[in-house]
């Protein structure tokens, strides 16, 4: 049988408990009746793209992916809007989830949108801050236009003046009549790389012009190719691939160090336009700016590979979150270095200094032994640093563009 004291109990708990619910009645009402001015949530949107070029065998089907934050019609963003394509109009979910069989344009515009956002997103939260387009003020937040199909031939570009990102499509001569065109908006690899150019004018701006020494053309070529290598970094996802494909062995063939692969098969090239996984030293490449390039990106692509190797303990960890978060780091690493190095005619070995650095003041002293390894094998740093390149520039000379993208062959960087 209760006793008086716990009966008085139950009534104080029931009078609590209807109070409680009265409370949140009240909440929920006033939530109903908010005013017309208030920001609905920001909810956010699934997305799908090609996983790798749609070469690619075992990738060559599209995927979903989330990005956080408001995506309206086009898509577009506050930083980032399609054009040149009708607006793709987000269902019910605001997801845009389009089938590239039942339309190939609306799923271009948003596979395109999508990999320039994740490069934004990527490089700002490494950073820890937003980061601004070239032209971008306090008064001009004009966002950033991004073509999918902007013409006819074989090329993709960044322009400051026009304020664009522009890919284009082809079809290859190697191939025969009646095969389909070759878009380069559908390669992540081109778009990251692409948009690296971008952001690094927007940090760099006097590194694109064609005046600069061989290197400084080197570091823009190889930033777009790192950035695109650090975006597939990026995604948990495409990591297990990784990892599953080159069994934790990062040197062995696999989608990371091959950049490119459907635009550099159309010319003949089956390992793609570009390997990162390569070892070129500065004595054995030309002043051809993309040639050049090769060097900077073979180094960061072995320093990765070595923290990644030195972090990995598969009993205790997986080894997919050891490379992701080595992938974060790497990023985080090679863009603050980029900002420490000075504004005109940098050289790999201003941003090889940098990032020994920043390792040592991230407590992270061990990893200086694999860039000065890196680096000296590749005769940037050291007592062999190599200083008998023919980069003429300074007698006048401008470095060769004539391999590089479209971005540093386009007119308005030559100066």
């Amino acid at each position: 049988m209760a006793t008086v004291e716990n009966k008085k109990h139950v009534s104080e708990k029931s009078k609590q408990q209807i109070a409680d619910q009265g409370k949140v009645r009240a909440v929920a009402e006033a939530m109903v009746h908010l005013p017309a001015e208030v920001d609905p949530p920001i909810l956010g949107s699934r997305t799908r793209i090609w996983k790798q070029d749609p070469s690619v065998t075992g990738l060559n089907l599209p995927r979903d992916v989330y990005i956080h934050g408001q995506v309206n019609e086009g898509p577009s963003d506050s930083q980032i809007v399609i054009r040149g394509l009708s607006p793709v109009t987000p269902d019910l979910n605001r997801d845009f989830l389009i089938d590239p069989a039942s339309d190939e344009k609306a799923f271009d515009a948003v596979h395109t949108y999508t990999i320039v956002r994740q490069v934004l997103t990527m490089y700002q939260r490494v950073l820890d801050r937003k980061l601004q387009w070239r032209w971008n003020s306090s008064t001009n937040q004009e966002p950033i236009s991004v073509h999918p199909q902007a013409g006819r031939t074989p090329n993709a570009f960044y322009s400051r003046e026009e304020k664009v990102l522009k890919f284009f499509f082809f079809k290859p001569d190697s191939l025969p009549a009646g095969s389909p065109d070759v878009y380069t908006c559908r390669s992540l690899d081109v778009v990251a790389h692409e948009t690296g150019h971008a952001i690094l004018d927007a940090l760099k701006p006097n590194w694109i012009s064609s005046s600069a020494p061989a290197q400084t053309g080197g570091l823009h070529e190889s930033f777009g190719d790192i950035t695109s290598i650090f975006t597939i970094l990026s995604q948990l996802d495409l990591v297990e691939y990784i990892i599953a494909e080159t069994k934790a062995d990062l040197h062995g063939r696999n989608i990371l160090a091959v950049l490119a692969e459907q635009f550099g098969l159309a010319f003949g090239m089956p390992n793609g336009l570009r390997n990162a996984d390569n070892d070129l030293k500065l004595s054995e490449v030309s002043n051809e700016v993309h040639d050049i390039s090769q060097v900077f990106t073979g180094a960061i692509y072995d320093i990765l590979a070595d923290i990644f190797t030195a972090n990995r303990n598969s009993r205790v960890r997986d080894d997919s979150v050891t490379l992701y978060e080595t992938g974060q780091y790497m990023a985080g690493l090679v863009i603050r270095a980029i900002e420490k190095a000075p504004d005109n005619n940098a050289i790999y070995a201003d941003v090889g200094k940098a990032m020994l650095a920043l390792v040592k003041a991230d407590g992270h002293p061990e990893y200086a032994t694999f860039i000065e390894k890196h680096f000296t094998l590749r005769e940037v740093l050291g007592s062999q640093a190599f200083a008998g390149h023919p980069d003429l520039s300074h007698l006048g000379i401008h470095p060769n563009r004539r391999g590089c993208c479209g971005t540093m062959q386009h007119p308005e960087y030559q100066t």
